[in-house]
């Protein structure tokens, strides 16, 4: 049987599971045929098409054993917020993996930083981290508020370190994951370890990241997903995520990208681009 490792046409496959992690929030379950190899990686995504209506980007937020492959949606728009109406055993099509993700590096500390709906992708990186290495894996995790705390129960249950941060003091540290991650890059660089940084989140988020990991020298050991972007066709020829100041496109290129090149990019942390390419600010 010939092995496929990615898949090029809407492939059409049964949700197996629907669970809301929230209100506007749900992961969705699929069984993988078995004459797929896709192996992905951490911090790539799929195309999820929705018949009779569009498709949209979504990174991958956990897979098992190459069988089981989740995502995470969240209703910001009028597709993501259908596919919230659907039901298990309704059929949705998936094309992918595409993009660059994670790469996993060689550094004693993994410091991964979730912000809101970025702990969905990052979920994968967490979970391969913790099965194919022995680093100190260091989660700072935060949102707007707490019931916007995704996935707590599952990560609680993980011998991670975790730090948990609401903007409105609902639960954890009353302010930003930046914070927390400038005070623990301080006190690590005097006990002085390496470690590799891990991000996703809003853009904001990952600017006030990307200053603070510059301040520390590591901006080329900071790897920062722009999952959060729009994101259309996947090629990068439509123009719709294109960055200024690299030439890179983020379904092409990324969406993860490390820290030295995000300081090339003129409007990382200003600007976005929406169905059309055109800019619109942060």
């Amino acid at each position: 049987m010939n092995k496929q490792n990615r898949i090029e046409i809407p492939l059409c496959l049964t949700i197996t599971d629907l669970v809301f992690e929230g209100e506007k929030t749900a992961t969705f379950s699929f069984h993988l045929p078995a004459n797929l190899e896709l192996d992905p990686i951490p911090g790539q995504y799929f195309m999820l098409w929705l018949p009779g209506d569009d498709e949209i980007p979504i990174s991958i937020s956990q897979i098992e054993n190459n069988e089981k492959i989740q995502f995470t949606i969240c209703s910001k728009g009028q597709t993501s917020a259908n596919f919230l109406r659907m039901n298990k055993g309704d059929l949705v099509g998936l094309r992918g993996p595409y993009g660059n993700g994670f790469d996993i590096s060689d550094k004693e500390v993994a410091i991964i930083i979730a912000g809101g709906m970025g702990i969905a992708p990052l979920r994968f990186i967490i979970s391969t981290l913790i099965s194919r290495t022995q680093k100190k894996i260091l989660l700072i995790h935060g949102a707007r508020t707490h019931d916007e705390l995704f996935f707590k129960e599952e990560l609680n249950n993980t011998d991670i370190d975790i730090r948990y941060c609401t903007d409105d003091g609902s639960f954890g540290f009353h302010g930003f994951p930046t914070i927390i991650l400038e005070e623990i890059l301080q006190k690590a660089q005097q006990k002085n370890l390496s470690h590799e940084i891990y991000s996703c989140g809003p853009e904001k988020m990952l600017k006030g990241i990307l200053d603070i990991v510059n301040q520390f020298n590591l901006e080329k050991n900071a790897q920062f997903s722009l999952a959060d972007r729009y994101i259309r066709c996947g090629f990068g020829i439509c123009g719709s995520c294109y960055l200024d100041g690299v030439g890179l496109s983020i379904c092409r290129d990324g969406p993860v990208f490390r820290g030295d090149v995000l300081q090339k990019i003129t409007d990382f942390g200003s600007f976005g681009r929406n169905a059309n390419g055109s800019k619109y600010p942060l």
